[in-house]
């Protein structure tokens, strides 16, 4: 997602290319997207070392063998492409910014890490704050991440235990396509506004 949302800043500020990328015979959205995957490759190498040092030192209970590997690598796939999306509204936002907004994709991630239940449950949240984690799809991806890996020892987090796998799957695939709506018009409106303001060149100088 930060990945995504980084391009903009990148090609404009930095490398000062994003007007020639625009000329370019090449969708713009799915150019970002191919700038996402390196960010998604190297956040990759960082998820396997924690997995591995938290099963070689801090003997985390975690058995190959009674992975639900099909709910995984669909929960996995279904994620990719949420965050993909929930990165495409970042980069069109970003195309209205400045460069000293340049942190906007890892403040939205801290908060969605705050949110999502990602290390308590949404429980330990003020009430107001819990409908913004539910609302939000990572909170379903992260729990059907829980249960295809741990089984049973996911019930630590009893946020969503009152739902099903195929129930978190369909709220997971109903979100992602929300959010792909909304990616789709915030871009088209978004790439309107910067090519009507002269953003699409502009350089800030932070």
């Amino acid at each position: 997602m930060t990945g995504v949302s980084w391009a903009v800043i990148d090609d404009r500020e930095h490398y000062r290319t994003l007007k020639y990328i625009y000329v370019a015979p090449i969708r713009l959205p799915a150019y970002w997207l191919g700038r996402g995957v390196a960010r998604f490759l190297t956040g990759s190498f960082a998820v396997f070392i924690t997995l591995a040092a938290g099963v070689l030192f801090l003997h985390v209970p975690f058995h190959p063998a009674r992975v639900d590997w099909p709910l995984f690598l669909l929960s996995l796939m279904l994620g990719v492409v949420m965050l993909a999306l929930m990165g495409l509204v970042l980069a069109s936002i970003s195309l209205m910014i400045a460069h000293h907004f340049f942190l906007i994709g890892e403040a939205v991630a801290g908060a969605l890490y705050l949110l999502s239940g990602a290390i308590f449950p949404l429980e330990v949240l003020p009430p107001w704050l819990r409908p913004l984690g539910f609302a939000m799809p990572i909170t379903y991806w992260l729990e059907l991440i829980r249960r295809s890996l741990l089984g049973d020892l996911a019930r630590g987090f009893p946020t969503l235990s009152g739902f099903s796998n195929g129930q978190l799957l369909g709220i997971l695939t109903g979100l992602s396509v929300l959010f792909g709506l909304l990616a789709a018009v915030t871009y088209r409106l978004c790439d309107r506004q910067a090519r009507e303001k002269g953003l699409i060149d502009q350089t800030t100088n932070y």
